[in-house]
């Protein structure tokens, strides 16, 4: 199987964007790229493991 899909919503995208549009206009560009890397890894950590399978008829 695989893992479960994590859904980020509007607001949440809106709001990482806004920190790191603020992060690149006090000149840090490479940071403000590393921080939405590492904010939407953690998102992905946060994802359910667990297998499913199909029930048995």
């Amino acid at each position: 199987m695989g893992r479960r899909k994590v859904v980020v919503k509007q607001a949440a995208a809106e709001n990482i964007a806004a920190i790191a549009w603020f992060i690149e206009s006090k000149g840090m560009v490479a940071t403000a790229d590393k921080f939405t890397d590492n904010v939407y890894d953690a998102f992905i950590k946060l994802t359910d493991e667990r297998k499913r399978y199909p029930i048995c008829r």
